[in-house]
């Protein structure tokens, strides 16, 4: 979906550092990305559509990829003119919807500001955050705003995560947290509340650049405050979730479309911090989450690159580090296995995958009973359409 990363890696580096220049010096300087959902949204807004758009919190499930702007038609405006007059725009054309569609979107940018040269140079989010979040951060104060803030704070006092991040996290800067108002759901119905959060939030702590995760909303508020604050804003997204190796959304209990990847943490550490930071998860969107993070041990790695949530790499490295994380699973979550039915539907969508790609035994069991369940329905159906057309 996104291409390779070894595809014009060179030269999306080289954009990355003169990005780090335009940030270190200029004031205020809005960086923001060109998701395909917010494509979608723009198109839609630019050919009278919007009523067609979703932009609800989604469903429960911790094996299926969800994800919109999050935005409704009343917000429309202030998207476009984020994108209009950001300094830097990210059009994101090596993933394959942008490629075909950014053509026909019509935006009016002012002479001088920046975008990404070529095709090849989009994306930069991944090596930016590679190469040149850890020394940009240095000496800075920065601050971190999402639906996974909390979940970043507290796991960035482990251990684990000290050693694994050792290579991208600054050790020298001033690092705050905000985690997002209601985490980061209704965003559409509070996003000027979540703004005005945001500005006291930055001004509390004299922040010099804010990174900030919240879907399409990320994009309004980033280019907004950037100028009311005189700040540097950064439209960080999904990267916050590869700092936190997060199989989900912060602020969804689906799994999330696209994960990039720096590092793994341990499921029992992420899961320990997750529990921690959205202590009000119902069991059943507790087991989601579960299993969105199982998920992601078997999804495709590399680092600084980012595969979308049905590319799947069953290597033995993967396999293994999921077969770990299950029996922990089992032993932490077991007893809400049959808690109730929004537990049971949810724990069948994950056996469900299991069996299909022979990851545990019971998987495979749960499998061969759903399809032999299957077969006799459709036994039984052909024998009652066949008694249907006997002659009485």
């Amino acid at each position: 979906m996104f291409g390779g990363k070894a595809d014009g890696e060179a030269a999306r580096r080289k954009e990355a550092s003169l990005l780090s220049r335009l940030m270190a010096t200029t004031r205020p300087f809005c960086f923001l990305r060109l998701g395909d959902m917010e494509l979608v949204y723009l198109l839609a807004e630019q050919y009278k559509r919007l009523d067609e758009i979703e932009f609800g919190d989604g469903p429960i499930s911790g094996t299926q990829g969800y994800a919109n702007a999050g935005l409704s038609a009343k917000h429309a405006e202030r998207l476009r003119r984020a994108y209009e007059e950001a300094d830097y725009v990210d059009f994101h054309e090596k993933n394959w919807p942008n490629q075909h569609l950014v053509p026909r979107l019509n935006l009016r940018r002012p002479s001088g500001s920046h975008s990404n040269p070529t095709p090849e140079t989009s994306l930069l989010f991944l090596p930016w955050t590679e190469t040149e979040f850890k020394n940009y951060c240095q000496n800075r104060k920065v601050g971190f705003a999402g639906a996974e803030a909390r979940l970043l704070e507290l796991l960035s006092q482990t251990a684990e995560f000290k050693g694994a991040a050792k290579d991208y996290w600054p050790e020298e800067a001033e690092v705050f947290y905000h985690q997002a108002r209601n985490d980061g759901r209704d965003l559409d119905a509070n996003l000027d509340l979540v703004k005005e959060d945001l500005r006291e939030f930055v001004i509390r702590h004299k922040l010099d650049t804010l990174f900030l995760s919240l879907g399409g909303g990320a994009k309004i508020l980033a280019y907004e405050l950037s100028r009311e604050l005189g700040i540097c804003c950064f439209d960080f997204g999904a990267m916050i979730r590869a700092f936190t190796y997060s199989g989900c959304d912060g602020n969804r209990v689906a799994r999330s479309p696209h994960s990039p990847f720096l590092f793994r943490i341990p499921f029992e550490t992420h899961m320990g911090a997750l529990e921690e930071a959205f202590p009000n998860l119902t069991p059943a969107e507790l087991l989601a989450k579960a299993h969105g993070q199982l998920l992601l041990e078997v999804l495709k790695k590399q680092i600084g690159w980012t595969f979308a949530s049905w590319e799947f790499d069953f290597s033995r490295e993967n396999v293994s580090a999921f077969r770990r994380a299950f029996k922990e699973y089992c032993q932490r979550y077991g007893k809400l296995f049959n808690s109730s039915s929004a537990t049971k539907t949810e724990r069948a969508g994950f056996l469900h995958f299991c069996g299909t790609h022979g990851l545990t035994l019971e998987g495979q069991l749960f499998l061969m009973v759903f399809r032999a369940k299957g077969l006799i329905r459709r036994c039984l159906g052909h024998g009652s359409q066949s008694q249907s057309v006997c002659p009485q």
